[in-house]
């Protein structure tokens, strides 16, 4: 015959780790969340519902208008993810140069085909 009580409280011992590290876990994962998550959502029905209602307005409703190309430049900014909304170009930020490195060297470049060759 065996003993198992020493397995039986082994087993007991571990399940109640296992029990208090997924406590643990799930604490330290519903904390700041849980209230963000419905003002973001709220934000993004409204923003909806007001792009919803500009696609009626014409360019007669000038205070309607105005407020809606608020709301479509806004709409854009967070698509594009820009903070301040301006175009690299507007800024002035020039991209970097190319890097030639990768292209073949000692071949002749691709120029306009002559007119003589068909």
């Amino acid at each position: 015959m065996t003993d198992t009580g020493p397995f039986k409280a082994l087993s007991l011992l571990m399940s109640v780790g296992v029990l208090v590290v997924a406590g643990c876990a799930i604490q330290l994962r519903g904390g700041e969340n849980t209230s963000a998550s419905p003002t973001a959502e709220q934000t993004k029905d409204v923003n909806r519902s007001e792009l919803a209602r500009c696609r009626t307005v014409s360019s007669e409703d000038a205070a309607d208008y105005q407020h809606c190309q608020k709301v479509w430049a806004e709409n854009r900014r967070q698509f594009f993810g820009r903070r301040d909304g301006a175009a690299a170009a507007v800024t002035g930020v020039t991209p970097a140069p190319k890097d030639q490195s990768r292209l073949p060297q000692g071949y002749p470049t691709a120029g306009v085909p002559r007119e003589d060759k068909p």
